[in-house]
C-alpha cells in the first residue's frame, strides 16, 4: 500500500498590479466632413384612397346559444355577414352543450355500482 501523501497547495496569489501588455488607448473622436451628407433612411408616401369608401363598423352583439344556455358575444363582418371574433368559442358551446346533456337532473338517483 501507497503511504499517504499530502495534497498539492496551489501556488501563491501574487497582489502586485498587473500591467496590461498592450497600452491603452485614449478614445479618438473621428468626425464626419461637413461635406458628406445622408439621404433619408425610409421616405413615405402618404395619399388619400380616392376609391376607398367609409367602411362599416363591425356589429357585436350578445346572444344566447340555445344548446348550451351560454351568453355568446359575437362581432360579425357587415358587408360578409361572418363571425370575426366570438366568446366563448364554438367548441365550449359545444363542450358545454355535451356536458347538459349528459348530465343528471337535479333529484334523479343514479346507480353506483363497482
Amino acid at each position: 500500500m501507497d503511504p499517504i501523501r499530502a495534497a498539492a497547495s496551489p501556488p501563491p496569489i501574487s497582489t502586485a498590479p498587473v500591467t496590461p501588455i498592450r497600452p491603452v488607448a485614449e478614445a479618438v473622436r473621428v468626425e464626419a466632413p461637413a461635406s458628406r451628407v445622408l439621404d433619408p433612411a425610409v421616405t413615405v408616401a402618404v395619399s388619400p384612397e380616392s376609391e376607398a369608401k367609409p367602411t362599416e363598423p363591425e356589429r357585436r352583439a350578445y346572444t344566447r346559444d340555445a344548446d348550451s344556455q351560454s351568453l355568446v358575444f359575437r362581432v360579425t363582418d357587415p358587408q360578409t355577414g361572418d363571425v370575426v371574433m366570438q366568446i366563448p368559442d364554438e367548441v365550449i358551446l359545444k363542450a358545454r352543450a355535451y356536458a347538459r346533456e349528459t348530465a343528471p337532473y337535479p333529484g334523479e338517483r343514479i346507480a353506483k355500482t363497482a
